[in-house]
């Protein structure tokens, strides 16, 4: 028996028992003979007890249905090494005290000499031992080997005179090389220009009033959560969200729309459009009964966009009623708050799944045949309630209390600086579980006056966009109801800033009714 105190055990009813010490004990699994080190405890009703650490060791399968324990070949590693491999044993016992490294000599019987040796460890020792050793390029001599072993247990452990403790590989010269050897790595050079490109591409989305030392702050906030930014993607990033947007549409018949008659340059685009959706994943080639046209709208910078249109569909699909935020109630909740971080989701909608099922809704027809999305598409009269739906279960708890979000748009506002890197970071964790990826053109960190849905919001209060009071103040005096009607629908968005409103308004209100003359 070894002399070492062993711990102290509890039971299975809870009692503690104290051990008398160690021992190590040669058993025989199926043939092959191994050292085991055991507890010894003062009485037992059973000659031996097996613990989860034997088990791990031998590699132990238990099969209660046959009540059968199977063992791993302890010697394997031995019968099956090569010429140029052996074991090692220890010399003799050695004790290496808790948390501590120990030197030990270490027998190879079929080597006498060898002048460069590679020596791994038993992978047995650390997972049963917690005892590590590690890899060695060194020489032996006269059959023998010194080796630095660390014990990461809490308890003194011991390796018995003969245990296997690793192996030993004989080296060809020619399979050495020395550091002069190495060429310099490359990848370092290259990850440290993407940290630094990364790093200038964040700094873009800070706010210019920032100070250094607070922009500071933010850079190494930001770089936590770079991988979530749009740099150099190639590709749409499908979140992993549990939110799927459906198309219920009952038992309609599938919808087959012509396509729409399109220029020769219109059909260019329609192609390039459709090659670059192709390679992004976000639809794919399909044999659907539906089909919707392709239509193309100009934005304000002269691009096409490429819509479908897909009306007739919206018809026969039953309405999701989940709602957006109102916008004052929006404004309400930035009440008191100093400091504002703009975050808008990268292509937000083709970041919603569709549904298997109802995907071949969604298919369109082009002059180089029919494809259906595999995401959300934009036209889709439920689009924006699931979206919603969506960004309601990523920031739950969240939302109101830290930040706000209309649609793909998303505002983290605090009283103070040191509360919104707090707040930003709690943020920007929901969106990276998400999987979700933010349009870095768009965002801005560390604004202290934000403008939201026609509104300036600051420490001040909340103000009327000056640009949209110049354009209620140079709107043409009205002519007939329709006017009258634009005028009253652009004024009424800021009525919460003009006292008795509605009295101001009456006479027009008037102008409104059957046969009122204009003067």
């Amino acid at each position: 028996m070894f002399s070492v105190k062993g711990p102290t055990l509890k039971t299975a009813d809870g009692k503690t028992v104290a051990t008398a010490g160690r021992c190590v004990l040669k058993i025989d699994l199926n043939g092959n003979v191994g050292p085991f080190e055991f507890l010894v405890l003062p009485e037992c009703s059973h000659q031996m007890i097996l613990g989860w650490g034997f088990f791990r060791t031998t590699d132990a399968v238990i099969d209660c249905g046959n009540e059968e324990i199977q063992f791993a070949d302890l010697l394997a590693e031995d019968t099956e090494t090569s010429e140029s491999e052996c074991s090692l044993f220890a010399a003799t016992d050695y004790v290496i005290e808790a948390n501590a490294m120990k030197q030990i000599c270490t027998l190879i019987p079929t080597i006498n000499n060898s002048k460069k040796a590679l020596i791994t460890g038993n992978k047995y020792l650390l997972c049963g031992e917690e005892i590590c050793m590690p890899a060695t390029l060194l020489e032996v001599e006269q059959g023998t080997c010194k080796l630095w072993n660390a014990s990461y247990s809490q308890q003194p452990q011991l390796i018995p005179k003969g245990m296997n403790i690793g192996t030993l590989t004989n080296l060809e010269e020619n399979t050495i090389c020395s550091l002069n050897d190495v060429n310099p790595v490359k990848g370092i050079k290259n990850h440290q220009s993407r940290k630094r490109n990364t790093r200038e591409k964040l700094q873009k989305l800070l706010d210019a009033e920032l100070t250094p030392d607070e922009k500071e702050y933010f850079l190494h906030l930001l770089e936590d959560f770079g991988a979530i930014f749009d740099f150099n993607r190639t590709s749409k990033n499908h979140g992993n969200t549990t939110v799927k947007h459906k198309i219920n549409t009952g038992d309609s018949l599938p919808i087959k729309h012509r396509p729409y008659r399109v220029s020769a340059a219109e059909r260019a685009v329609i192609e390039t459009e459709v090659q670059k959706m192709l390679k992004e994943d976000v639809i794919k080639s399909t044999e659907s009964p539906w089909s919707f046209p392709v239509v193309l709208v100009k934005n304000k910078n002269g691009e096409w966009r490429f819509c479908v249109d897909y009306r007739r569909l919206n018809k026969v699909t039953k309405k999701d009623v989940y709602t957006l935020p109102r916008i004052d109630d929006a404004l309400d909740c930035l009440a008191g708050a100093r400091v504002f971080s703009m975050m808008d989701l990268k292509s937000g909608y083709s970041q919603v799944e569709l549904d298997g099922k109802d995907r071949e809704k969604t298919a369109f027809v082009t002059p180089d045949g029919l494809f259906e999305f595999k995401v959300m598409p934009f036209g889709l009269c439920n689009a924006p309630a699931t979206f919603e739906r969506m960004m309601d279960s990523v920031l739950r708890g969240l939302k109101w209390n830290i930040c706000l979000c209309y649609l793909d748009d998303i505002i983290v506002f605090a009283p103070n600086f040191q509360e919104h890197q707090v707040r930003l970071r709690k943020f920007l964790t929901c969106i990276q579980e998400a999987g979700l990826s933010l349009n870095s053109s768009k965002c801005c960190c560390g604004k202290k006056k934000l403008l939201i849905s026609g509104h300036l919001v600051d420490e001040h209060g909340i103000y009327p966009d000056p640009e949209k009071v110049a354009a209620v103040e140079k709107f043409p005096i009205p002519q007939n109801i329709a006017d009258v009607r634009s005028f009253l629908g652009i004024s009424s968005y800021y009525r919460r800033f003009i006292k008795n409103f509605a009295n101001i308004a009456r006479p027009l209100q008037k102008l409104l009714k059957k046969d009122a003359k204009f003067a």
